[in-house]
């Protein structure tokens, strides 16, 4: 997601005909002979003959992907004397795959690739294909030039002013539409607990009985959360550009990231990995939602790999040759059914697991996992009363409600994080904080009372703390200055013991 700049450089060597590439590239890059030479020869320029030499610096850093088509094609034609840049213009960044009639087509990364030319190389202009000028120009910062073919990008390279044509935006509505509070009767203590992981940043974990709207419930989670901010809606583009896969972006995201995966996900899909190395979906999800549905069946050696972003914000891969380093600062939630038959926690005598089955059936989660998992929510199947109310929709506005309280819950958060001297990690959850009681504002009887508690419980450093994290968030909500005794009782009653379950 962030680049180096390479700068392509051509030599034309007496001798037999030859072309050859140095510079540790891919197979894209090795394949761009042939699509290099033919789309300089079908727009009418001549194909030098002599041994051509192109070299990718920094060499010794592993390059991929076509976006060097086009600065190599230029390359090539200024060292053959076909083309020459004016000495009174500024340096400027190419970029851009070719097609083989010398069309120019868009690649991805585009707004990743300028704004490192901005930062590192210092451009002020920047070359590139047609079908990425709407991406191109959310930075303001860089005057983009939109080429359809390679004829176009010689004419711009050379100085000449011509009057590029802007494609038409193909996404008009993009409007996502997310599912309501106001859509589920009943489950009231559930969607307290989703509003608590929405203000402060929570993990959650929804456990209940088949079809009681614990999947549900977690798809309002986009609606409640607030809008990105301005760098956060220009990070969260950032990612989607790195990862496009033939979508064209052309405008910022608003709208948070919400992933759920299926639980036959790997590892490498899921943190990322692979050879190369790619970003999975933690990154993905970054400043959004990751849900994981049916949370025991997902493999347990892919949970277990959650417990490091779930604790930085990043992840770190290392290989022989790679290493990476990718944000991953997302509000996991997840849901998961109580045993194999999923009704242990229902009142009557449906359930016919034995202790021993519910045991090897929760245990799937680890208890380092357990241990990060702050808020968990037990539900039950809806009433007749509540399933008589589910047929219809609500004129309530509870969703209106409660996303005005989690955005106005944010907003003491940041202040409370400005004050404290924290500028990019604000959510009660992952504040870095030294004293407690001091920073959060907690009263001695709340102290008490939770040493009480994780004395008879046996509560980890760990935990204790998360429930010190969402007592602070559920005083937030309240808008209290202190966290009192009722905040930090309500949080106990989200601290799950696996033994009742048994």
């Amino acid at each position: 997601m962030q680049g180096v700049p390479v700068e392509v450089e051509v030599t034309i060597l007496p001798g037999l005909p030859g072309f050859e590439i140095t510079g540790l590239g891919d197979p894209a890059i090795r394949e761009a002979r042939n699509r290099v030479r033919a789309a300089i020869v079908n727009s009418g320029y001549r194909f030098p003959e002599g041994k051509i030499l192109a070299s990718y610096a920094p060499a010794w850093i592993q390059k991929r992907g076509t976006g060097f088509d086009l600065p190599l094609a230029l390359a090539i034609l200024e060292a053959s004397g076909q083309i020459a840049r004016p000495v009174n213009l500024s340096a400027i960044l190419i970029m851009g795959e070719l097609a083989l009639n010398g069309e120019i087509l868009g690649i991805p990364g585009v707004l990743n690739r300028m704004i490192t030319g901005q930062q590192k190389g210092r451009f002020r202009e920047c070359l590139g294909p047609q079908a990425n000028t709407g991406e191109a120009e959310l930075l303001s910062k860089i005057k983009y030039y939109g080429v359809p073919d390679l004829r176009t990008a010689i004419a711009v390279y050379s100085g000449v002013k011509i009057k590029l044509d802007k494609p038409p935006i193909k996404h008009v509505n993009n409007v996502v539409m997310t599912k309501r509070l106001d859509d589920f009767a009943g489950q009231i203590t559930a969607k307290r607990a989703l509003i608590i992981a929405a203000a402060g940043y929570h993990t959650l974990l929804m456990l209940g009985s088949p079809g009681c709207g614990k999947t549900s419930l977690a798809g309002c989670l986009p609606g409640l959360l607030p809008q990105l901010s301005e760098e956060e809606s220009l990070i969260v583009t950032m990612i989607q550009s790195a990862l496009a896969q033939g979508e064209i972006i052309d405008k910022l995201a608003t709208a948070r990231p919400f992933f759920a995966p299926h639980h036959s996900v790997t590892q490498a899909a899921l943190i990322g990995g692979g050879s190369p190395l790619h970003p999975g979906l933690c990154t993905r999800a970054h400043l959004g939602v990751l849900f994981l549905d049916e949370l025991t069946e997902f493999p347990k050696a892919v949970l277990d790999l959650l417990r490091e972003p779930l604790e930085s914000g990043k992840i770190r891969i290392a290989r022989a040759r790679e290493f990476a380093n990718w944000p991953a600062e997302f509000l996991l939630t997840a849901a998961a059914n109580p045993c194999r038959c999923g009704y242990a926690l229902e009142p009557n005598d449906k359930c016919r697991c034995t202790p021993d089955q519910i045991r090897q059936h929760l245990h799937k989660i680890s208890g380092p996992l357990w241990d990060r998992l702050n808020l968990c929510v037990t539900m039950q199947s809806l009433s007749g009363s509540d399933l008589i109310n589910s047929t219809s929709t609500t004129s309530g506005n509870e969703q209106g409600l409660a996303a005005k309280q989690i955005q106005t819950c944010w907003e003491i958060q940041k202040q409370r994080s400005v004050k404290l001297g924290f500028k990019k990690k604000f959510h009660n959850s992952n504040v870095p904080l030294t004293d407690y009681r001091k920073d959060f504002q907690i009263e001695e009887k709340t102290l008490v009372l939770l040493s009480n508690f994780a004395a008879a419980r046996t509560v980890t450093a760990r935990s204790f703390h998360n429930m010190l994290r969402g007592a602070r968030t559920v005083a937030d909500l309240e808008e209290s200055y202190t966290v009192k005794p009722e905040h930090i009782a309500e949080i106990m009653q989200y601290r799950l013991d696996i033994g009742t379950l048994v």
